[in-house]
């Protein structure tokens, strides 16, 4: 078990957690035209979708690396 893949891997799911969270709240605030506010939540999914398959991929290494 490595301590610091754990640590990072939580990092990053916490962060991942945290943009969705965020973006939720933002989002239906924002006046922007439509297409423009799909393009956002089409890039927040990326980055989201990628902090948390990262941040699994690494808790997953600490465990059993």
């Amino acid at each position: 078990m490595n301590a610091e893949l754990l640590a990072f891997g939580a990092s990053a799911l916490a962060l991942g957690i945290g943009v969705l969270a965020a973006a939720h709240r933002l989002y239906p605030r924002l006046e922007v035209p439509e297409e423009t506010e799909a393009s956002l939540e089409l890039l927040t999914a990326m980055i989201a979708g990628i902090l948390l398959l990262t941040g699994l991929g690494l808790v997953l290494l600490g465990l059993f690396g």
